[in-house]
């Protein structure tokens, strides 16, 4: 794994790649701001929903995934009425964020972020919400390690160590980028090289 590998997959992002990945965690954050506002939810409840939903799911789904189960909540229905497309686990973990506590409250962020546990889903859902930090999935490990390596295989299985030193890599990486006469954010790298790297091998 090397900054070259990550550079690499930067240096074939087109114009349009480059202004999709800086505005992509905005945009979503803004879409998690919409639902936050529809359905009267702490912002950083709906990211968290939104967070935990997202593994093995496509983005659009995700979005839809977590507007159909925090409406669901509010309006006082059960978790078998809508379906999600991700795993029954991260379905039971999103729904009982949306639990109030004795004392009629949500979950404050820390306890969010704690609830979500996984280094990936902290890291994205703190992305969301404005953390400058780097999100690492499978398709960020492969850029980095420069392969193409399936995302149930066990090499994705990133370890502690591994996760904060591919980050890292990232952080590394930006210093020799420059969009507008700055250099890039580790998370607005990650999402460029991830859809340039989606639009290479043709992941939909």
């Amino acid at each position: 794994m090397t900054v070259e590998n990550i550079l690499a997959i930067y240096k074939m992002a087109t114009p349009e790649e480059k202004r999709d990945g800086i505005v992509w965690y905005a945009n979503a954050l803004a879409e998690s701001t919409r639902m936050s506002i529809t359905y009267d939810v702490p912002l950083h409840i709906v990211v968290g929903v939104v967070a935990r939903l997202s593994p093995n799911n496509n983005w659009n789904r995700n979005i839809i995934n977590a507007n159909d189960m925090i409406k669901a909540k509010v309006n006082g229905e059960s978790i078998d009425s809508f379906k999600v497309s991700t795993y029954p686990s991260n379905k039971n973990l999103a729904w009982d964020m949306l639990d109030l506590d004795s004392d009629g409250n949500f979950m404050n962020y820390e306890q969010t972020i704690t609830h979500l546990s996984g280094q990936k889903i902290q890291s994205f859902c703190g992305n969301i919400m404005g953390d400058d930090g780097c999100t690492i999935d499978g398709h960020a490990r492969n850029i980095a390690y420069g392969e193409r390596v399936g995302l149930t295989s066990g090499k994705i299985n990133i370890g502690k160590k591994e996760y904060r030193d591919l980050q890292a890599l990232y952080v590394q990486a930006c210093k020799r980028t420059r969009v507008n006469g700055r250099a890039l954010k580790a998370f607005e790298l990650q999402a460029i090289t991830w859809v340039t790297w989606r639009r290479i091998h043709n992941i939909k």
